[in-house]
């Protein structure tokens, strides 16, 4: 799956607005699959789209830009890039196995107090 930057038509651009709020600069949208989607300006998009599709790598396998997708819902997805972060983060944990993890915080020697380094203990 990969993230989508979508530049949205009149007629979407409409149905945005009329969903998330009629004050709303609506131009284009960032869809990410089952995860949900935000609307917004083309500049607040492309930020979102530019970070999501490196920050994740687990969910998205990069990104794409279209014109004309038909989003499921044109309501923006409440805290979207927590939801995100839930899914990466369970993802990650369930290919990692404890061998990897070993090797990935090796056991540091302890540090000496001062006292410890001065009488030799």
């Amino acid at each position: 799956m990969k993230v989508l930057l979508v530049e949205l038509e009149g007629e979407q651009i409409r149905k945005a607005k009329e969903a998330n709020g009629a004050r709303k600069k609506i131009t284009h949208a960032v869809v990410c699959g089952e995860y949900g989607q935000i609307f917004g300006t083309e500049k607040q998009c492309r930020k979102y789209y530019s970070a999501w599709s490196k920050i994740f790598p687990k969910l998205f396998g990069g990104g794409k830009e279209v014109k004309g997708y038909e989003p499921v819902s044109y309501e923006s997805t409440f805290d979207l890039v927590n939801v995100l972060i839930a899914a990466h983060d369970s993802i990650g944990k369930k290919s990692e196995s404890p061998r990897e993890l070993s090797t990935l915080n090796p056991k540091r020697p302890r540090k000496k107090g001062l006292l410890a380094r001065l009488f030799g203990k």
